[in-house]
């Protein structure tokens, strides 16, 4: 196959993972030159792909086709499969080759979810959608009761479109008290100012920048942020806010969060984001 290099250690005997099937796969990532990747940043150690969408690397998508339950595989994936000339800043190299050791536990049906996909404990998500026209960047963080968390963030690029984006992303571990309130506030957020926690009915998706959907609220058409509470895969609470909303811009959440992503900001800009412990804004 173009652009991979693909050797079977052990042929594995269940069922075959083809296009149009989910698998959840062990994956453990290296550079040439034998660095390990952080499973955190890449996904985790234990990854279920849709290999019918393109939600992760084609490199790897492509890659793992055809393998079966039981199956150990090696995978070098050229850079345009895998994170292309621009790498991930302070993570990937630019034109990095991309080594993967995968070992294929299930395939099942598209989409098909278990109890045991979703970890313990809640997990926090609070989504900007990004705005190619004011170039805002798209940004996801997510926090674990745990206390680990992490930023993705990818930087429009002028003149092209949302599915080709810089890179940048960091993950840490905070405080316990932080945490906690971090998810309180994401909670009491709706019963303090229902009138500015829109439901779906009051918001509508503009599709006018390609690859991208912004959410947006029907009447000041104001750009919103999604946040939500989940306990495995069960929505706790779900609601979004105008950017502009002193609500949402004054609350602990947003100042915490607005902190977070200041190291991606930075290794945009070429610096490299780093994974520590740190304590948010009170």
């Amino acid at each position: 196959m173009t652009g991979i290099k693909i050797e079977d250690v052990v042929l594995g005997g269940g069922d075959e993972a083809l296009r149009g099937k989910t698998i959840v796969a062990g994956v453990r990532y290296f550079l040439a030159d034998g660095t390990e990747l952080s499973d955190t940043f890449l996904g985790g150690p234990r990854v279920k792909i849709n290999l019918g969408k393109r939600k992760c690397i084609a490199g790897l998508r492509l890659g793992i086709q055809g393998m079966r339950v039981g199956g150990v595989r090696r995978l070098v994936i050229a850079p345009h499969l895998a994170y292309g000339a621009h790498g991930v800043p302070g993570r990937i190299p630019p034109n990095a080759l991309l080594h993967c050791e995968v070992e294929m536990l299930e395939v099942r049906d598209s989409d098909a979810l278990k109890l045991e996909d979703y970890p313990p404990g809640q997990r926090l998500l609070v989504f900007h959608p990004g705005e190619a026209a004011r170039d805002l960047p798209k940004w996801q963080f997510h926090l674990e009761e745990n206390g680990h968390c992490g930023v993705r963030m990818e930087f429009p690029i002028p003149g092209m479109t949302w599915r080709h984006t810089r890179l940048s992303a960091v993950s840490m571990h905070i405080e316990q008290a932080v945490t906690v309130a971090l998810f309180q506030c994401a909670i009491d957020l709706p019963r303090q100012f229902p009138a500015e926690c829109l439901k779906n009915a009051e918001l509508w998706a503009d599709s006018s920048e390609r690859a991208n959907s912004i959410t947006r609220d029907r009447q000041s058409n104001s750009l919103c942020l999604t946040i939500a509470v989940l306990e495995r895969g069960q929505y706790k609470t779900y609601y979004s806010m105008p950017e502009n909303s002193l609500a949402l811009l004054d609350s602990e959440l947003y100042r915490g969060i607005s902190s977070l992503l200041k190291p991606c900001l930075t290794s945009d800009r070429g610096g490299q984001p780093s994974t520590k412990s740190r304590r948010l804004p009170e």
